[in-house]
């Protein structure tokens, strides 16, 4: 193949052109400090390039959409912060109004101050970051609460304005205003009891609140422990109250003990046993009920026996526990010290000792308590003379009178399970409270105190007249409240004790209080407010009326609101610390991708200038050898 100088030509100046390029690619380099300075430099590479840059463009976008969240979090942070000051503060005053060391004038000045807070507390509730309100929802152009006379409305929604904060997460910034200023805190009503009577046709299936008594096999027991007789009584058919007391009177008059009858008690709760002293006695009866109850001092046990003659014998009584360990212990020692036919039994009516000597000629005997002793003789009515017969004193007996179960929990269901020296009143049998009860069945049969109250559901005013004549049942009480016209549901209390009061809107505060002085509200426990912001204004307004019950009542709340402030600023925190932590990682995976980034994209100087300096001399090498090889002629210098 013949080489013509054009194809020489042709090579060299190729060869120069690679030498420049290359010479030119390293000066680029060595310039920019990037191995990467054009896709052409590295195609593969490139490629992860770009993943890098976009990876670290979304870090920078989740990172300022951490700082605006963190606006929000430190805005909502300092509002609760102030809010649970208010609240705070609050409580204080109304632990001072309830004391009674206050005057009117002194509550009057608690209740601007009360006031005064239901104004910071609304310029919380309208604060707005960077001209919108925080607490609107969606709604940021429009303040979140309207105040009325007696009360606030949320106008806002429950809008979540989201920050996306990672590639896969986001975060609510804005708290719902309705839920952290207005939420429900309390029921009103809710575990109230009304205390509602029995009668003698209530059902034994109400008692217990509705889970009635257990009548099987609804056996039990009364003794009469002085006269050592028993009652058998079955209540296993009997389905009210009346039919109880009718069958234990019956059976206590069936098997003698005519000295105990059971009625309902004057508190309209239990059952009353009223037993009567009778005064009789037999040898069961224990020695500590003689003498009404103050029974005998057994210290030294010890009486005389004597004829002032030759007989002298001193009788132990100090074990005796029944009458007839008295007679038994009497009987055996007077015996053993030969004394015969002097024998102590219980008198004809019953009612105390008798001592008898049948001999044909009376022994003489008497009768006394040693000297320096403590009147046992005396205390057991047998002092004086056996002439034959001496005749004891009553010993009046107190009653004493035992119920057991016979099998079953009847009795203790019944209230009534256990031993009794006197009137003895059962336990609280705690009737179901049904829509039918009447009112005057409520309050232990004494009825409610009624009167007016009046409601308030934000900025709507609801008067009910309780003294209506129409309304006798709990059923009639519900339906005025439910028909009030107000979004709220008036029901049994979740205890079937009392009535409760819910309030069915959540974007309005709801208030119950009595009018003029009266007390209905509070008799029927439904009282105050169950949330936030309608404590405040129930507070102020007891407060002017200078009623410390009605302040007292309202302390449970503001506890119940504090903790609720402080369960919101938890959960605000949770949201800081999951920003925080989240920006963190955010700054570590920024430095690692800017790490790769450099790996990949950075030119290596100290061979960039190495290699600079040997494209350089190679570029110089080439054009000297193609000023040689390529001779300019005339030609080239005439164009």
């Amino acid at each position: 193949m013949r080489v013509t100088n054009s194809m020489i030509a042709g090579r060299v100046t190729y060869n120069a052109q690679n030498s420049l390029t290359r010479f030119l690619s390293m000066q680029t380099q060595m310039s920019t400090g990037k191995r990467i300075n054009k896709p052409s430099d590295d195609p593969l590479g490139i490629t992860r390039d770009l993943d890098y840059r976009n990876e670290l463009a979304n870090n920078k976008q989740y990172q300022g959409n951490i700082n605006q969240a963190n606006s929000w979090y430190f805005k909502n942070d300092e509002i609760i912060n102030s809010l649970n000051e208010i609240v705070s503060e609050a409580k204080a005053d109304a632990v001072s109004g309830a004391d009674d060391s206050f005057n009117a004038d002194g509550r009057k000045a608690f209740a601007a101050g009360i006031r005064a807070g239901i104004d910071k507390i609304l310029q919380l509730g309208n604060s707005q970051l960077e001209g919108r309100y925080t607490f609107s929802g969606f709604r940021t152009n429009e303040a979140a609460f309207q105040r009325y006379a007696n009360g606030v409305t949320f106008q806002g929604d429950n809008g979540v304005i989201n920050y996306q904060i990672d590639s896969s997460a986001e975060v609510g910034v804005n708290m719902n205003g309705a839920d952290l200023f207005l939420k429900q805190i309390l029921t009103l009503g809710e575990g109230f009891d009304l205390d509602t009577a029995i009668n003698g046709s209530t059902q034994l299936s109400d008692l217990h609140n509705g889970d009635g008594i257990n009548q099987i096999p609804g056996l039990i027991q009364i003794r009469d422990l002085n006269l050592g007789i028993n009652a058998t009584i079955d209540l296993n058919a009997e389905t009210t109250i009346d039919e109880v007391i009718t069958q234990i009177n019956n059976d206590l008059a069936i098997n003698g003990i005519n000295n105990l009858t059971v009625r309902i008690a004057d508190d309209n709760n239990s059952l009353l046993f009223e037993p009567t002293q009778n005064g009789l006695i037999t040898g069961t009866t224990p020695l500590n009920n003689i003498n009404n109850g103050a029974g005998v001092d057994l210290t030294s046990g010890l009486i005389n026996v004597t004829d002032n003659a030759g007989t002298d014998i001193n009788v132990d009584l100090s074990s005796a526990v029944t009458v007839d360990d008295v007679i038994t212990q009497f009987n055996s020692q007077l015996s053993s010290a030969g004394i015969f036919n002097v024998t102590m039994s219980i008198n004809a009516a019953g009612t105390g000792f008798e001592i008898n000597d049948t001999n044909g000629i009376p022994l003489n005997l008497s009768i006394k308590d040693l000297e320096n002793n403590v009147n046992l003789a005396e205390q057991l009515g047998i002092v004086g003379n056996i002439g034959p017969t001496l005749t004891g004193s009553d010993l009046a007996p107190r009653v004493d009178f035992a119920i057991e179960e016979l099998g079953g929990t009847t009795a203790e269901d019944l209230g009534i399970l256990g031993e009794f020296k006197g009137n003895f009143i059962g336990e609280n049998l705690d009737v179901q409270l049904l829509t039918t009860s009447n009112l005057s069945d409520l309050n232990n049969g004494l009825g409610i105190t009624t009167g007016e109250i009046v409601m308030w559901q934000g900025g709507t005013k609801a008067t009910l007249d309780l003294d209506d004549p129409s309304i006798v049942t709990v059923q009639d009480l519900l339906d005025v409240f439910n028909n009030s016209g107000l979004d709220i549901t008036a029901s049994l209390n979740s205890d079937n004790r009392g009535i409760q009061v819910v309030n069915n809107d959540p974007y309005s505060s709801f208030t119950i209080e009595d009018v003029s002085g009266g007390t209905a509200a509070r008799n029927l426990g439904i009282y105050g407010s169950s949330d936030m912001v309608g404590s405040f204004y129930v507070l102020a307004n007891a407060m002017e009326n200078n009623d410390t019950e009605a302040i007292g009542s309202l302390l449970d709340n503001f506890d119940l609101s504090i903790d609720h402030v402080l369960n919101s600023r938890a959960v605000n925190g949770s949201k800081g610390v999951r920003l925080e932590s989240t920006m963190n990682r955010l700054y570590s995976q920024e430095f690692m991708f800017t790490e790769r980034l450099s790996e990949l994209e950075d030119a290596d100087l100290t061979k960039v200038i190495t290699d600079l300096s040997i494209y350089e001399n190679n570029y110089k090498a080439a054009l000297m050898a193609s000023a040689k090889i390529i001779q300019p002629s005339l030609l080239d210098f005439l164009r």
